[in-house]
């Protein structure tokens, strides 16, 4: 008897809630104008997870650049250094989570072309239990103080 007390109550728990699902919106995107001889640039924007559970980004692509990373700003001795995330980014359940400057933002290195006021770049953003999704990024002039010129 008791293990089946112990089984309906496994059974209850299981099918007791919804699943906690990750909701994930990228907005707000942007980044700088770059010059020719420009070879990386920074890119910014905010992901809104309106979801239950948490989720994490862990890969950036872009065909901006030959490379995308997460990368994280820190001031050390003095200098300032930037540092990839090799583990992602972690995007809580119920929360924004802002990318900036001087913070964490997406290093893309290796541009196919400098990034020219007025273009939109996008970004293929994918997180460990959403899977893929985009970002666009616009492109401001390049002595923009950012996110909220980009509306």
């Amino acid at each position: 008897m008791h293990r089946f007390a112990l089984l309906l109550a496994l059974l209850a728990a299981a099918c007791g809630g919804e699943p906690a699902r990750p909701q994930l919106k990228p907005t707000d995107g942007w980044a700088r104008e770059s010059v020719a001889s420009q070879t990386s640039a920074a890119a910014y924007f905010t992901i809104a997870n309106n979801g239950t559970g948490a989720d994490r980004l862990v890969g950036v692509k872009s065909e901006a650049a030959s490379h995308a990373m997460l990368h994280s700003t820190m001031t050390q001795e003095g200098a300032v250094r930037m540092r990839h995330l090799q583990g992602g980014l972690e995007i809580p359940s119920k929360t924004a989570v802002e990318l900036s400057p001087g913070r964490t933002h997406v290093m893309l290195t290796g541009l196919k072309a400098p990034l020219r006021r007025g273009e939109k770049v996008k970004l293929q953003l994918q997180f460990e239990r959403s899977g893929r999704k985009q970002a666009v990024i616009k492109v401001l002039d390049p002595l923009s103080a950012g996110r909220q010129e980009s509306r």
